[in-house]
This record gives structure tokens, C-alpha cells and sequence, in this order.
């Protein structure tokens, strides 16, 4: 018998992960999303589950660093001119974020959520059948100057202390283990925990598949208006379609702001905007994900390809790519990889939605008891996606989530 239906705007995987979770619960689910499954960031991450990661991106040694890259117009961080004083209001609330006893709640808050997205996620490949898109091959990060290398041991040393391996190597251990390394690396560490999957949005289209199967309907169409009221809320489509949600999620990424906005939520959420290419034929051997931290993306080998991704630029949803960031990327990832090959790479930009204190919003709506939002995740949309859809599926069903909900509360800000 079913528990009721629940509605979950967005199919990016927090949209598809929450409807798995309230799937096993015995809901009735279904999705609604703009243009389809995958269709926004969750095809274009770095396909890993970073759950080894506890440090906010708030930090006080980050301004020093981001200063000296926002010198650089391609560097790993950038804000467009055009939107400079649109994201000003974010970046103070960042700088906010960054004071000592900020950050200590909120890398306490990320270790724990983190902490619990491994086995969430065991158990999504288990029931959805995608265990077989896993690798445990482990994570690379390097480092070419001893600055980074020394800041980077101090970021492992908190790691340990949450009991999380971290194998420091010299560069001969990093050549053993990646082969088509240059000599420019001087040091690194070896994660054994890490995990990846083998392609983002395959992943994503065989959860989707696999939702079908239970029963879920997924409606492609945008979302233009909500309005809530004690027994639920209507949600009304741009194509007239509207539906009446006993419970409503809401977790479509960037573009969740403008709803939580009709509700009376105002979420200081903006895009750190991704580049990436992915090349079918690169001409290198990368065995496992290579971080490069002090450069601010990474290399990833997918089942379709090696992926160059990362860096942040703020120009919010509208402003055109700017696709010399990827030439960027791949003059920079050469020093590393002399004869990696580009040529029929697919390039790609996507939106991250971030919050000014790293962490996501997983909460019901302040003033609406049948309204939940899921969105927020930044650079860990993949890694807390499963997490965050069981947290969502146990609020609404009156039990008290695997995570405790309150430092991800709407009301926070």
C-alpha cells in the first residue's frame, strides 16, 4: 500500500537519488525536470565520490590563494566583469563563512554527511543494479611547488584525524603508479578510498531506467510556479500542466533559488561554473583520478574517455562559456601529461550550485511542512546525492535522518 506521492522537481542525481529512497519507502513518486534526465551538471562532474573530503571550501588560508588566481583571467577562479557586483553579496557572506569558528562547524557538519554517503550509495548500486559502474581504484593528488605540497599535509593530517587513509608518496611512488607522469611533480598522496564512477550521466540514465521500472513518472517540462498550502502543493508547468504534490522536493541545482524564493526562502545560492573536455583518444595511460589541487582541476579516466575538468568561474546562469578556461586547463594539464592529446575532445560548462558555507540545503521549506529542498552541493552532488535522498525520505516520512539535518537547515541564513 502506498505511503502517498511525492513530487521531486529535477532528474539530476539528488532529484533521482531522493526518488530511490522514497521508492524503498513505499512512495509514489514522480519527477519533474526542464529538460531531462542528466540534462545539467549531473553529466558533466568528475565522476567521483569524493567522501574523503572534510574541509569546507571556506577556509581563512583560501583568500590569500583565490587572490593571487583571480589575478589570472583563466586561473583556476575567475568572476566575469559582468557579474562582478551580482556575486559581491555571495562573496561576503563567503568571507563570512571563512572565520575559524565557522569553518569548524562546518567541517564538522561536511564530515559527517560525507561520512555517511559511502554506504548510501552501496546501497543505491545495490538496489538500483549499478554496482557494476563502480571503480575503487583510488585517488592521485599532486603537487609541483613545496608550498602547496606543506599546505596539502596539513589538510591530510584532518583528514587522519577523521580516519581516513592518506598515503603520502615522494615522485618516483606517483611514476610507479601513473606511468605518463613528467618529472614536474615533487610530491603527492595516494587515497585508497576513493571511488568513481565509470560515467556520470550513464550512471544517472540507469538509475532513471531502473526509477521507470518501479513506477515512476518522469515529466519533462519547467516548473514556473508553486503554491503551497496545508494539504501539499500545486506546482504549475510553462506548458499548463499542473500537478497537485502531497510532498514536494525541490532539488534542481541552480536553478532552485527562483523556487525556494516563491516560498519564502531566500537561499544565498549561486553557480561556480565548470569547464571540462573529455577526449575519446588521448594518447596517455591515467590508471585513477589525478587531483591537482594547487592548479584547481583534475583528470579523470571514464569509460568514454579521459575527462580535464574543474576550476570555478562566477558569471551566474546567462552570461555565455568562455571556452579559452579549457584551453587553459589543457596547457597546464600537459606539463603534467606532455603527450596528452585533445584533438575530438568534447568541451562542456555546466553550473555548480553552490552556498557561501559549502554546505547544501537538505530541509524542509521554513514555512511549508510538505516542502523539502535538496540542492546546494557545489563540488559534492554526486558524492552526497544518495545521502541526501535518504535524509529527505526520512523527514518526510516523521523519522529522524542518518545525518543530523541541522547545520543544512533552510533557516540558517
Amino acid at each position: 500500500m502506498s505511503k502517498g506521492r511525492v513530487h521531486v522537481i529535477g532528474a539530476g542525481i539528488v532529484g533521482l537519488a531522493t526518488a530511490a529512497s522514497l521508492i524503498q519507502r513505499g512512495y509514489e513518486v514522480t519527477i519533474l525536470d526542464r529538460e531531462g534526465v542528466a540534462a545539467g551538471t549531473s553529466q558533466g562532474n568528475a565522476a567521483a565520490i569524493a567522501w574523503t573530503d572534510v574541509a569546507p571550501l571556506a577556509s581563512p588560508g583560501l583568500w590569500k590563494q583565490a587572490l593571487k588566481w583571480l589575478a589570472d583571467p583563466l586561473g583556476p577562479l575567475t568572476v566575469r566583469p559582468a557579474y562582478a557586483l551580482q556575486i559581491l553579496p555571495w562573496m561576503v557572506r563567503f568571507l563570512a563563512a571563512s572565520r575559524p569558528e565557522k569553518v569548524a562547524r562546518s567541517t564538522e557538519a561536511l564530515a559527517a554527511l560525507n561520512g555517511a554517503a559511502l554506504p548510501a550509495w552501496e546501497n543505491l548500486w545495490r538496489v538500483s543494479g549499478t554496482h557494476n559502474q563502480v571503480r575503487r581504484d583510488g585517488c592521485l593528488e599532486l603537487f609541483d611547488t613545496r608550498a602547496s605540497l606543506e599546505k596539502a599535509r596539513r589538510g591530510w593530517a584532518e583528514q587522519r584525524d577523521y580516519g581516513i587513509e592518506i598515503e603520502e608518496a615522494g615522485p618516483g611512488r606517483l611514476r610507479d603508479l601513473e606511468p605518463d607522469l613528467s618529472d614536474r611533480v615533487i610530491g603527492g598522496a595516494f587515497v585508497p578510498g576513493w571511488v568513481q564512477m565509470d560515467e556520470p550521466k550513464q550512471l544517472c540514465l540507469s538509475i532513471a531506467d531502473w526509477l521507470r521500472g518501479q513506477g515512476v513518472t518522469i515529466y519533462i517540462g519547467e516548473v514556473m510556479q508553486l503554491e503551497p498550502s496545508e494539504t501539499g502543493c500545486a506546482v504549475s508547468l510553462k506548458d499548463g500542466k499542473r500537478f497537485k504534490a502531497e510532498h514536494l522536493v525541490i532539488a534542481c541545482g541552480a536553478w532552485s533559488k527562483h523556487l525556494a524564493a516563491q516560498l519564502g526562502d531566500r537561499i544565498p545560492l549561486d553557480t561556480e561554473r565548470g569547464y571540462n573536455i573529455t577526449v575519446a583518444e588521448p594518447g596517455i595511460s591515467v590508471k585513477r583520478m589525478i587531483m591537482l589541487p594547487g592548479h584547481g582541476f583534475v583528470l579523470t579516466p571514464l569509460s568514454i574517455g579521459l575527462r580535464v575538468g574543474g576550476a570555478v568561474e562566477f558569471g551566474g546562469l546567462k552570461l555565455p562559456p568562455n571556452w579559452r578556461r579549457v584551453d587553459a586547463m589543457i596547457a597546464k594539464a600537459r606539463l603534467f601529461f606532455p603527450k596528452l592529446k585533445t584533438e575530438g575532445g568534447e568541451r562542456w560548462m555546466g553550473f555548480r550550485p553552490s552556498i557561501p558555507d559549502s554546505l547544501p540545503v537538505i530541509s524542509p521549506a521554513s514555512g511549508h511542512g510538505r516542502v523539502y529542498y535538496a540542492f546546494g552541493h557545489a563540488h559534492h552532488g554526486l558524492t552526497e546525492s544518495a545521502v541526501t535522498g535518504e535524509m529527505i525520505a526520512a523527514m518526510i516520512g516523521g523519522e529522524k535522518p542518518l545525518v543530523d539535518p541541522a547545520p543544512f537547515r533552510a533557516d540558517r541564513f
